[in-house]
């Protein structure tokens, strides 16, 4: 199906997407902006029927699992956006059961998430958020425009940052996600490793010449 197809048949579901809309367009962030929730509402359509899962749930978890950006000041993404997610959903009119499973999405997504994924929905949600930034090389070029445009790094800087892989986290939870992203995220793979490689050369070269460089 498509994305309005799901909007026409949930009313709440079309209500809340007009209101992150909204928000987004007009104080989100310069890399986790409105098309970055579209491409990732994309990956959920695809994921969540192939596995079956409860898509009102699924797609309202997308539209939010990245709403925390809009109140950096207010801590951790994943702890903020579940708990902002209560607002938004109550005002489309989202049942409290449902606002549960939301939240625990939202906390749980991608493998940074404050949460282990435990739900169909949540494991859909979370791989939908490693394809969209952990695989190929399309992949790549958008952690880059993440950490250089929003974040105002630099390559060394950047490449220093720890995965932040927390726990026993898995590559995809879900079958589909693993279809759709094994390769890429083995290619993604090979071209860190080999970033990091040639940048530790070229350290190492010019720091023969002048001792003082630390590189940017």
């Amino acid at each position: 199906m498509r994305l309005d197809d799901y909007l026409l048949h949930y009313d709440e579901l079309k209500a809340l997407c007009e209101l992150v809309k909204q928000d987004f367009t007009t104080k989100g962030p310069i890399h986790h902006n409105w098309h970055h929730i579209l491409r990732d509402l994309a990956r959920a359509v695809m994921i969540g029927e192939a596995e079956k899962g409860n898509m009102k749930v699924v797609l309202a978890s997308v539209l939010l699992h990245d709403i925390g950006r809009l109140y950096p000041n207010l801590g951790d993404h994943h702890e903020v956006g579940a708990l902002k997610a209560q607002e938004y959903l109550k005002k489309a009119g989202f049942k409290s059961k449902e606002i549960d499973k939301i939240a625990h999405c939202i906390h749980a997504h991608g493998p940074r998430g404050t949460d282990e994924p435990k739900t169909l929905e949540a494991k859909a949600v979370y791989d939908v958020d490693v394809l969209s930034c952990s695989v190929g090389y399309l992949g790549v070029a958008r952690v880059f425009d993440y950490f250089m445009r929003e974040e105002n790094m630099g390559v060394k800087a950047m490449m220093e940052i720890p995965s932040g892989k927390k726990g026993p986290r898995r590559d995809f939870y879900t079958k589909t996600g693993r279809a759709m992203g094994s390769k890429g995220l083995k290619k993604a793979r090979g071209f860190w490793k080999e970033l990091e490689r040639e940048l530790r050369e070229e350290e190492r070269t010019i720091k023969g010449i002048i001792p003082e460089y630390t590189g940017d």
